[in-house]
């Protein structure tokens, strides 16, 4: 009966589309609309100076040097997150030259790629291509995942992995060999963010406790060994070369993003109510669509769409009990929201109005993003670095030591962009003690400091002003 019931869903969904727009046509305008609006937006500004400038910076080193197996920011390794996005920007560095834009590069092409697979998981799951298509629009059409699809971070990418590995998942109910493919795609998402990628063993084996499914034993063992195998080697690798400085990095990113405490200390308790407070502000316009989504599989008790609950379940339960509490690291729950949203859509309007919704939605989508690449106007990240960094290209040797110091704040942001943008090392002087260290034992001799900074104990110095900006100033020391 169900059977019967999904291909007179399928037939009406066909007879329906095919006198107002064709399947195939709704799918491609989508689909261009896609591609136009993430690869076109990568063009609007530069590199945010954490994360962005961060990951490009090792990736530019590992071009630049050869050495894929050790990332090095601002002259040390970089040990704290598994390197696969670091070595896939290499890769397109290698491939296309070091820019911005092919920083930018992976994460545009995973978001067009998650846009695409969302609407093959729909047709499958829902059995609709109508249905299909709303979940398409509704993941292209999400502000939030916009957002990140044009930055050069990890999300959108672990987003493409996630979804990958469900769609890989589903297809081993009749292949299990497949399991083999999700088990590849679960090790290259803890490949690309280490903690967040453990949600895909927690949903799989709620997904099948819930299902009551006996595996394939045979292929999910070793999918099982192969998703967790290229994870554990880099640890043992890092451990091994690296020994007690990887042990307390790594100590301290746990400090700071797992299990650390939190002020005031009760907010070590709330992270389920914080990430439901978040979505409640950003999901919009989908959030009551996905809501309603989840009701409807609830009452309706459908057991092949038991999946995206799971896969949106293990992602929240995830992120709630960490210590960090940063949206963005939801993102790989967020095809599965875009699903739930059209079936609950689809139960909302009636079908022929949706089709005809959808008629003239498609086209526009595409008009609307080729209006928003050309429209938006590009954000400015790092000016005032661009600025100093090529004042100082003429005067330093690739590699060369700039110190910098900036009212004694860790400004990582900026001297991640100094990395990316200039041919120097940034040596971070955290204290006025530091500073005024540096600046009489001749081991720098280019300096970037605040204006404040500069104005109270370098003017008196012998010195050479080589760039200033609204509150930076760059100088060179004369020999002693």
């Amino acid at each position: 009966m169900v059977e019967a019931a999904q291909s007179h869903s399928i037939a009406g969904a066909q007879e329906h589309t095919g006198s107002v727009l064709s399947v195939r046509l709704r799918f491609a305008l989508l689909a261009i609309a896609a591609a136009i609006l993430f690869l076109g937006a990568i063009r609007l500004g530069d590199l945010a100076g954490y994360d962005d400038a961060m990951y490009s910076v090792e990736a530019k080193g590992i071009a630049n040097t050869g050495d894929w197996l050790t990332p090095k920011t601002r002259g040390y390794a970089a040990l704290e997150h598994p390197p696969l996005f670091v070595w896939t920007q290499a890769a397109f560095f290698k491939a296309l030259g070091i820019s911005d834009l092919v920083a930018k590069l992976p994460s545009a092409l995973c978001a067009l790629a998650v846009v695409l697979l969302v609407y093959w998981l729909a047709r499958r799951l829902l059995r609709d291509t109508l249905a299909a298509s709303v979940a398409m629009f509704v993941m292209l059409a999400t502000p939030y995942f916009i957002k990140y699809a044009g930055r050069a971070m990890t999300d959108v990418p672990v987003t493409f992995l996630f979804l990958c590995a469900v769609c890989a998942w589903l297809l081993a109910e009749e292949q299990p060999a497949w399991y083999l493919a999700a088990g590849a795609f679960t090790a290259m998402a803890l490949m690309v963010r280490g903690l967040i990628g453990f949600a895909l063993p927690l949903m799989f084996g709620a997904h099948l406790i819930a299902m009551r499914r006996r595996p394939a034993w045979r292929f999910l063992i070793p999918a099982g060994i192969i998703a967790v195998a290229p994870l554990a080697a880099w640890y043992a690798y890092m451990l091994h070369r690296y020994r007690d400085t990887f042990v307390d990095l790594h100590q301290g990113w746990l400090e700071r993003e797992v299990y650390g405490s939190l002020t005031p200390a009760w907010r070590r308790y709330t992270g389920a109510i914080e990430y439901a407070w978040m979505l409640a502000k950003s999901y919009w316009p989908w959030l009551p669509a996905m809501l309603a989504g989840i009701v409807v599989l609830m009452r309706e008790r459908k057991r092949q769409l038991l999946l995206l609950l799971c896969w949106a379940g293990a992602v929240f339960l995830l992120c709630a009990v960490a210590r960090s509490r940063v949206l963005r690291y939801m993102l790989p729950a967020y095809p599965a929201f875009a699903i739930l949203s059209a079936l609950a859509l689809l139960r909302w309007i009636p079908r022929r109005v949706v089709e005809r919704a959808m008629a003239w939605i498609a086209p526009l989508a595409a008009v609307a993003a080729i209006a928003i690449v050309l429209l938006t106007r590009p954000v400015w990240h790092a000016s005032e670095i661009r600025k100093l960094a090529e004042a100082q290209g003429g005067l330093i040797q690739p590699g060369e030591p700039v110190g910098f110091y900036d009212k004694g704040d860790p400004r990582y942001d900026e001297t991640n962009q100094l990395e990316w943008y200039g041919a120097a090392v940034p040596v971070l002087l955290m204290t006025p003690t530091d500073l005024a260290r540096s600046l009489t034992d001749d081991s720098i001799h280019l300096f970037i400091v605040d204006r404040p900074t500069y104005k109270a104990v370098v003017t008196h110095l012998p010195h050479e002003v080589v760039g200033v900006t609204d509150h930076l100033v760059s100088f060179r020391l004369e020999p002693h």
